[in-house]
């Protein structure tokens, strides 16, 4: 499960990618990257686990909330 989201910042285009997937443990991790789009190597990467698949979509939608609420839109595929 993959979600992009893009926002302009004084003429900069930011990005932030959620991804969702599985491990070899039976268990969840969601990688968060974010930067500009304009840089070849991304500003940040967060990666944390879940232990269900249920929390991770939690924990991704609660994600997705403050982003849309900071300018964020979902990124033409």
């Amino acid at each position: 499960m993959k979600s992009m989201m893009t926002r302009t910042v004084k003429h900069n285009v930011r990005y932030y990618l959620l991804e969702v997937t599985a491990t070899l443990f039976d268990e969840w991790i969601m990688i968060r990257t974010w930067g500009s789009c304009a840089n070849a190597r991304p500003t940040g990467i967060i990666k944390k686990s879940y232990p269900t698949l249920q929390e991770a979509k939690t924990a991704m939608e609660e994600i997705l909330h403050e982003k849309y609420k900071r300018g964020y839109v979902c990124a033409q595929h």
